[in-house]
Parts: structure tokens; sequence; C-alpha cells
């Protein structure tokens, strides 16, 4: 009698895998993914405030090709695009802090010298592994820092 009712189990195992397999790989894409556009912001930002620590270094004499080229320097993404605004005269407002122009250079609406600043703007476009992603995610990455050098 128990011989009627044995089910037969042989297989179950490898149904369930294709049925759960391709989720957790999918998964597993996506967390890689997210974390190599992390992993690329992180280093987008780090060559960015090297390029903007250079320019304090060497102060209002600097010039934006250095820049960029210490930019290039500080990062292993390849593609880079770095744009360097200044050494120009701007006076701060506000908090935080905001740049206007100032043309004449003489003093600010609140008093103030007007300082000398510069501003290294950097992009990268992340190419996902899993071409989905970029309908998820920003792949267009881009990290900005204003330094003050006089």
């Amino acid at each position: 009698m128990s011989a009627l009712w044995h089910i037969d189990r042989r297989g179950t195992a490898a149904l369930e895998f294709a049925l759960i397999g391709p989720t957790i790989l999918a998964l597993l894409g996506v967390m890689t993914d997210l974390s190599l556009s992390v992993s690329a912001a992180n280093n987008l930002a780090q060559a960015t405030a090297s390029g903007a620590q250079y320019a304090f270094i060497v102060g209002a004499t600097v010039t934006a090709s250095t820049v960029q080229t210490m930019v290039q320097n500080a990062t292993t993404l390849s593609g880079v695009t770095t744009t360097v605004t200044g050494p120009a005269r701007y006076c701060t407002s506000g908090s935080p802090a905001a740049l206007s122009a100032d043309p004449s250079g003489v003093m600010c609406a609140d008093g103030t010298m007007p300082g000398i600043y510069l501003t290294v703007t950097a992009s990268y476009t992340y190419t996902p592994l899993m071409p989905a992603i970029s309908t998820m995610i920003n792949t267009k990455l881009q990290q900005s820092a204003t330094v003050r050098l006089q």
C-alpha cells in the first residue's frame, strides 16, 4: 500500500533553481552595478577634490589646464571630462555661501572685498554591466568643488 502513495521528488531541486536562479542572478547584477556606480562617483569626487586642493596650494596663479591635468591624473576612470571655471573674482552671500560675479573688483555689496575663486567640475558617464540598470539609476555622474584662492 505505501508504494502507491510514494511521490517521486527527483528533479524538484533543479526545477526550483530554474525558477529562482534568474531572479537571484538579476539581483546580484543590480547590486554589482550599484556598487560600481557608487565607487565611480567616489573616485570622481576624490579626483575633483584633488584638483581643487592643487589649485588651493598653487594659488591665484594656477591655470585651468594644470588643474585639469591634476584631475585626470587623480582618477582611474577613463573618459572623465573636466571643466575649470576661474580663477575669477566673486562675492559671497547667504548661507550656504553662494558666489556672485563681481565685475568691479572693488567692494562687495556687504562691504567685504571680493575673493578669487576657482570651480572644478568633473563628469563621467558610467556604463552599466546590465543595460537595464541605466533606466533605474543616473549613469551621468558629476562632481564639483569650489575653492577660494585669495
